[in-house]
């Protein structure tokens, strides 16, 4: 079943790359794009946070479920930060993001190996240390906003 998600994973990213070269020939586009999947990444980010803080009865399923799409969406965003005058429009993205385009992706790329990890962690049940992966996540997600996301 493994083996099965993992090729459905990797064919859906595969397809997407061919999408992306034509989804993202404009910069309005590339922009909507962006604010989606950080919409999506907030949205699983706050329904963790909840039963982390005790605010939701705590669910090893869905913390598991939400996590693994965590994961899986901190993949999409970063395609549409090279698309050129993506910089400019109805964006919360700082000028910073461009001039310092190594730290950006460095911290990104930090985002995505702590959500995989914050994945792997939950998929085992152990809350403590689920605890710590998620804390992990989201302090370097959220030192990314205060230097790159306009207030």
């Amino acid at each position: 079943m493994k083996t099965l998600k993992t090729l459905v994973i990797a064919s859906t990213l595969l397809a997407s790359t061919s999408v992306l070269a034509h989804t993202f020939n404009e910069a309005d586009k590339a922009i909507k794009y962006r604010q989606a999947a950080f919409t999506m990444i907030a949205g699983n980010v706050s329904e963790m946070g909840e039963m982390v803080k005790g605010k939701t009865e705590w669910s090893d399923a869905i913390f598991a479920k939400r996590a693994n799409q965590l994961s899986e969406l901190s993949l999409m965003p970063l395609d549409a930060f090279y698309v050129e005058g993506s910089d400019k429009g109805k964006t919360n993205a700082l000028p910073k993001v461009w001039t310092n385009f190594p730290d950006f992706e460095a911290r990104l790329a930090q985002f995505q190996e702590d959500t995989a990890s914050l994945a792997s962690i939950a998929d085992k049940g152990d809350k403590a240390a689920i605890r710590k992966a998620f804390g992990k996540a989201v302090k370097n997600c959220k030192a990314c906003h205060s230097d790159y996301k306009a207030k």
